[in-house]
């Protein structure tokens, strides 16, 4: 079965990121350029425009094709996608339906609004973020893939005939996913000195208030209510090829880290735009014992999957403050475990139900 026969619609709702084609000046950092695609960061004067890192077809003169990644709330990595044709008359803030697919069949239906006589982009409620930022991650994952890079159709409603963008070859692909990693790195500069901008505007301290008397200040009783802590760990469930699946994952760029698992059987790891070929990994939260598992590069989604973990890991994650994944070659990603003991809390009572 062709995952994408059965995909129910999903994107994202980008309304706070949403990019107005006004005449507001941009800049752009160029870390590929090459055929048929380029990498660029797209930093724009527009107050209410993010700065985004787009994967952009160079393709044609007069269309494009965009997939851009952005920081959000709580360092959170969301997605979007942007269509554009010089030659489209589209009538302003209609939503029609467009699919992204790959060759393996993995790909979304994506609810997206004309924002100009010209341009697509991505708008749909937010219920769909995790669906949305799993897809979109997983076929940029296989059109970026070491092995076997594969292509992009983009399917219209209406009239407008299929956008087919060729694979790339594998130094292509080697050379597009190290221009992420710098992009990525670039932009979480910008959104952090953003961040210190706005707080700078503020009386800040990293003290509480003294008590008259010089004494610290008292504890908080335990009633006392925090509030929850922005995530970038997501959880859902899919019915796959081999039954229904349970997923819990987060990103730091375009390296995606989680763990799916069925019913009844044992979770397995995986990791996305960091290994190639067969690999060995040290899988550690914080300063507790490190388990090592052997991962492969999976057909099924393109990505590298391990076995043989255990579930304590999961356990020391919901305490713990930072995951770090390390290859036997040095490659290592490290993410925040800041929120994720509540989707880390689902994913066990999904793939534990009998």
């Amino acid at each position: 079965m062709r995952l994408f026969d059965h995909l129910k619609p999903f994107a994202i709702s980008l309304s706070a990121f949403l990019a107005m084609t006004g005449g507001a000046a941009a800049s752009e950092t160029s870390y590929y350029s090459g055929k048929p695609w380029e990498v660029v960061l797209h930093v724009s004067d527009a107050q209410n425009e993010r700065p985004y890192c787009a994967f952009r077809t160079t393709l044609w003169d007069t269309r494009a094709i965009s997939i851009e990644t952005m920081i959000g709330a709580g360092d959170a990595v969301a997605m979007a996608l942007r269509v554009r044709k010089e030659a489209w008359n589209l009538p302003l803030n209609q939503t029609t339906i467009v699919a992204a697919e790959s060759v393996a069949g993995m790909g979304a239906e994506v609810p997206m609004k004309a924002i100009s006589v010209r341009e697509l982009y991505s708008d749909v409620p937010a219920a769909s973020v995790p669906e949305f930022n799993f897809m979109f991650a997983t076929t940029l994952q296989l059109m970026l893939a070491r092995r076997e890079p594969q292509p992009l159709a983009i399917k219209f409603s209406g009239n407008e005939p299929l956008w087919t963008v060729p694979a790339l070859d594998r130094f292509q692909a080697f050379e597009i996913n190290e221009a992420f990693k710098r992009c990525d790195l670039d932009l979480r500069g910008l959104q952090s000195k953003a961040e210190q901008g706005d707080s700078s505007q503020q009386a800040t301290s990293p003290f509480g208030a003294a008590s008259p008397t010089g004494q610290p200040p008292a504890q908080p009783s335990v009633s006392s209510h925090l509030p929850t802590a922005p995530s970038d760990w997501e959880f859902y469930t899919r019915d796959e090829d081999w039954g229904h699946t349970c997923f819990a994952q987060t990103h730091h760029g375009i390296v995606m880290v989680g763990f799916m698992g069925s019913p009844g059987k044992d979770p397995v790891g995986f990791v996305s735009s960091l290994f190639s070929g067969d690999t060995r990994a040290t899988w550690h939260v914080d300063d507790k014992p490190a388990y090592v598992s052997d991962g492969s590069e999976s057909d099924y989604f393109s990505w590298h999957e391990f076995g043989q973990l255990p579930k304590e890991l999961l356990d020391q994650m919901a305490q713990g403050t930072e995951l770090a994944v390390t290859g036997a070659k040095g490659e290592r990603v490290a993410v925040s475990l800041t929120g994720a003991a509540d989707v880390l809390s689902k994913f066990k009572g999904c793939f534990s139900k009998p």
